[in-house]
């Protein structure tokens, strides 16, 4: 998703991992245990109307904000 970007010097792997809460990339099983949770009615049948986040708290701490403008110097 982001090779344009790291291809431009805009950030490596290790930034990516380094401002994230959870310090690593999203694993497959990562993604694959949020879909099953809510497939499954009697784990989430009251879930409505809410977006899940499956990406190690970098939604919630503006990491991605953060080290894009770092790297373009505001």
């Amino acid at each position: 998703m982001d090779e344009e970007d790291q291809a431009g010097g805009g950030y490596i792997d290790a930034d990516i991992g380094g401002r994230t809460p959870m310090a690593r990339f999203a694993r497959p099983e990562d993604i694959a245990q949020a879909v099953a949770f809510l497939a499954d009615p009697a784990l989430s049948g009251y879930v409505n109307g809410h977006t899940l986040s499956v990406d190690g708290g970098w939604f919630g701490d503006g990491s991605w904000e953060s080290l894009r403008r770092g790297k373009q110097g505001f």
